[in-house]
């Protein structure tokens, strides 16, 4: 349990700013016609028309201290965020079963408030990940979180997607779109 601790930070909300960035730190995400690789990240994804991704400045502003994702993506009214982080803790495919069982607690002692929890295991384009959705309260209403936790090279990667309730049905689209196209390298 002590090594699962490590795993979790807390995932930033969208709207926390972002709104405000979208003018000077954003890039369309129609310049992805084709499956394109994200950066450094070991990920291969469709983004769509829908979706904008930060630039690195953007991303600097919108998570100013400590541990800033590798890359985000936001939808027009910047109300869902999508985060990949590539992290440094080692993760083997084979702990994805035992993530399963003991992630819950931690995140349920990182998160006050959480009114449910969901775990369970998902293929995305024949890889398998941990998917962890927790609805939490939030200061514009019930805030829906989802972590989707892999092994990519030996290395956890974390997907975090991120909205109110009521703002992920209308982005919900957006969201399956990348999932269905996320691709392991």
């Amino acid at each position: 349990m002590k090594r699962l601790r490590s795993f979790v930070s807390t995932p930033r909300l969208p709207g926390l700013g972002l709104s405000s960035l979208l003018a000077a730190a954003v890039l369309s995400a129609s310049a992805f016609a084709a499956p394109t690789k994200l950066g450094t990240l070991p990920v291969t994804l469709e983004p769509g028309t829908k979706l904008f991704v930060l630039s690195d400045a953007g991303i600097q502003k919108a998570f100013p201290s400590g541990n800033r994702p590798d890359a985000v993506f936001v939808s027009k009214d910047s109300k869902l965020s999508l985060s990949f982080e590539w992290r440094t803790t080692k993760l083997a495919a084979s702990d994805l079963n035992t993530m399963l069982t003991q992630f819950p607690a931690v995140i349920r002692a990182q998160v006050p408030g959480i009114k449910s929890l969901k775990q369970q295991t998902v293929t995305l384009n024949g890889d398998q990940w941990a998917d962890f959705v927790f609805v939490a309260p939030g200061k514009s209403g019930d805030v829906r979180r989802e972590l989707l936790i892999t092994s990519a090279q030996g290395r956890m990667l974390v997907l975090t997607i991120s909205s109110t309730l009521a703002d992920y049905g209308k982005n919900e689209a957006d969201v399956q779109a990348i999932t269905s196209s996320l691709k392991i390298n």
